[in-house]
């Protein structure tokens, strides 16, 4: 039978191990609080080593040599230092719970705590240390048997100071912390007490150290369940603002599914305007502060009732009371904000805002629907209806449900490829020779070749635009490839890819990939961005772009003079082509004119290629002609045209005009 002493060594043992493994879970781990992980890393060490010494102290408790001798000695000496060390790693910690970071310099009464205890612990570690060589607290005989001091009591007297501090703190501070890590701080005071009164009782057995290592444990774990709901509350959080971010707000909407309190909200989407354009002016960094500022400030004026989340780029969702919708609308209609530009200038801006708004009427909609019918009366507002706040309607529901099975439809199309190319020539206007051509997506439903205009913009809000283009890129490259096999002489084809795709770092890899698969020669490959993406930085463009020249591929910019940015778009990144936006063709006015042709001059100063888009008109040409720009695309030669229709242009590459 194993009695009692054995029982209690073979757990210091076992408790010892489990703390030391906990150590290296808890170092591993990745976590917000890279801080708190460190410190509960520290504890777990500390906690191991105190139950190992334990450990070791009975198993060569009564053993008679030399190295008993010592084993005894530094084991009791490493048990009374840790005890007191453990004081001031604890402190610590506390500070970090609730300041974010231990510093002397935080809340004056804290402060003068953390001090003292580090004082105490201090005290305490230095009387272990004379007690070692006075046998202060302790003795070790001449059979090496373990005896406690005169003074053994003013050690725990010391540890108990100590913990009365870190006590006194986490009382005053409990409000800072969720519940339950107050408990699992307060199993640091409780369990070595329970602890030290066995131990009085039942002299012999290590109880306190145990309580601290228990303690230790339960302070792993919770450090564990908190970092795991702080990577949960992070998947739902927006990383800008710090406001919850739609699977939030979806959530949401979905716990009071079906319950009648639902029907008292209003569910407000709406877009600040004027984001984007600071961004240009400023910078992304001070965008991202007016965002953050804007966020923080009109969050407190939230009651926890109601909701508040940041979608993406400038659009905030907001569901608020019924009875509250009134003073919303109105403080979104004069909306201003303070901030501060990257050289230190202050500044104060009006947003101008633009909502869509839906009273929610029935309780059984899903989350998405819900948030779907305050994004279409959004769109409404913004597609030029005069009016900056608009109602979810009959009407415009009815048009969610046509727009759902035309993006179903789309989606049955993409599957079943429906979607086919047509390709539109470029040509050298001067020597009216083919010299590359422009790939377009179009739709082949039912007998019925469908325009861009009637689903590019569906799919660009579903995100299926990206599947869209690699679908595209590989059906142009096989065609090409057809071509190639048929000894023809391919001009280089520009292919469009959308802003949506930006968000994939690996897009010029995967761009790559289908074409070198596909065996098709890079330079036959143009690939087209748009210039306007205000959803993304000029930086994230930029990174695209340059991988591509690493791959060997040649970029245009599409629409250039359409966005505000344009000048910055040519100074930061390295196109090869510069497609000029319609606009500045189809106008002949003097200032368009001008500007016009000192865009091409100084494009072509930096080594770009111009090509002009959507030129219809001999007079249209003359006029790029006498600007320098040369290449030409649009109806004067040649509209998009399917693949069998461009095979016959590409064995006919000369042009009669």
């Amino acid at each position: 039978m194993v009695d009692i002493l054995s029982a209690h060594v073979a757990f210091l043992l076992f408790e010892s191990i489990f703390c030391l493994i906990s150590a290296v879970l808890c170092a591993l781990k990745n976590s917000q609080e890279k801080k708190a992980r460190v410190v509960v890393t520290l504890l777990n060490i500390m906690a191991g080593a105190l139950l190992l010494c334990d450990f070791v102290e009975y198993i060569f408790h009564g053993r008679p040599g030399a190295i008993a001798s010592f084993v005894m000695y530094s084991s009791n000496l490493m048990v009374f230092l840790l005890c007191d060390l453990f004081l001031i790693v604890i402190d610590i910690y506390l500070s970090i719970v609730i300041f974010g970071e231990f510093s002397f310099r935080k809340d004056a009464k804290c402060r003068r705590r953390n001090f003292l205890c580090f004082l105490i612990s201090g005290i305490g570690m230095l009387l272990v240390v004379i007690s070692h060589f006075t046998g202060l607290y302790y003795t070790i005989d001449g059979t090496n048997k373990y005896h406690r001091g005169d003074y053994f009591y003013v050690s725990v007297i010391i540890a108990m100071l100590g913990m009365a501090i870190i006590f006194s703190i986490l009382i005053q501070y409990r409000k800072k912390m969720q519940k339950y890590r107050f408990l699992a701080l307060l199993s640091y005071i409780l369990l070595p007490l329970i602890g030290f009164i066995y131990q009085l009782l039942f002299f012999g057995f290590a109880y306190m150290d145990i309580g601290i290592a228990l303690s230790v444990n339960i302070l792993f774990v919770e450090n564990i369940v908190y970092q795991n709901k702080q990577i949960i509350k992070a998947e739902r959080t927006d990383l800008r603002t710090g406001l919850p971010n739609e699977q939030s707000c979806i959530e949401w909407l979905e716990e009071r599914r079906g319950q009648p309190e639902l029907l008292k909200h209003a569910v407000v989407f709406f877009d600040i305007s004027r984001i984007s354009s600071i961004n240009r002016k400023y910078g992304p960094e001070t965008g991202s502060r007016v965002l953050k500022s804007f966020a923080g400030s009109f969050a407190e004026e939230f009651p926890k009732e109601e909701f508040l989340g940041h979608l993406q780029g400038d659009q905030f969702v907001a569901i608020v009371q019924k009875d509250h919708l009134p003073d919303l609308l109105s403080k979104l209609t004069d909306l201003k904000v303070k901030f501060t530009d990257d050289t230190g200038r202050d500044h104060e801006s009006r947003l101008p805002v633009t909502a869509g708004v839906y009273e929610i009427k029935k309780g059984d909609h899903n989350g998405e629907d819900i948030l779907t019918f305050a994004a279409t009366a959004l769109e409404q507002a913004k597609a030029g209806t005069g009016h900056p706040i608009v109602y979810m309607t009959k009407e415009l529901m009815d048009s969610i449900e046509e727009k759902r099975r035309f993006e179903a439809k789309i989606r049955k199309g993409l599957d079943e490829g429906e979607f086919v190319p047509y390709y539109q020539p470029k040509v050298n206007s001067r020597t009216k020779v083919l010299c590359g051509a422009e790939a377009l997506a179009r739709w082949n439903h039912k007998g019925e070749v469908i325009n861009p205009s009637s689903f590019i913009h569906i799919m660009e809000m579903n995100e299926s635009i990206c599947e869209l283009d690699m679908y595209m890129l590989r059906t142009i490259c096989k065609d090409i490839s057809s071509w190639l096999e048929q000894g023809l002489q391919i001009p280089p084809i520009s292919i469009n890819f959308s802003r949506r795709n930006l968000a994939d770092p690996d897009l010029a890899k995967k761009i790559d990939e289908i074409v070198t698969e596909s065996g098709v020669p890079k330079e036959l490959i143009e690939i087209e961005i748009t210039e306007t993406m205000d959803e993304f930085p000029i930086s994230v463009m930029k990174e695209f772009v340059d991988d591509l020249r690493r791959r060997g591929f040649c970029s245009s910019i599409d629409d250039f003079g359409s966005a505000n940015s344009s000048m910055a778009v040519l100074r930061e990144i390295s196109f090869d082509t510069m497609k000029i936006d319609k606009g500045f063709i189809d106008r002949d006015f003097s200032k368009d004119l001008t500007i016009l042709n000192h865009i091409i001059k100084m494009a072509q100063s930096i080594g770009l290629t111009i090509v002009a888009e959507g030129v219809e008109q001999e007079n249209q040409i003359k006029t790029l002609n006498s600007f320098g720009a040369e290449i030409i695309q649009g109806y004067y030669y040649d509209r998009p045209m399917p693949k069998d229709q461009m095979v016959e242009r590409i064995k006919n590459p000369c042009y009669d005009k």
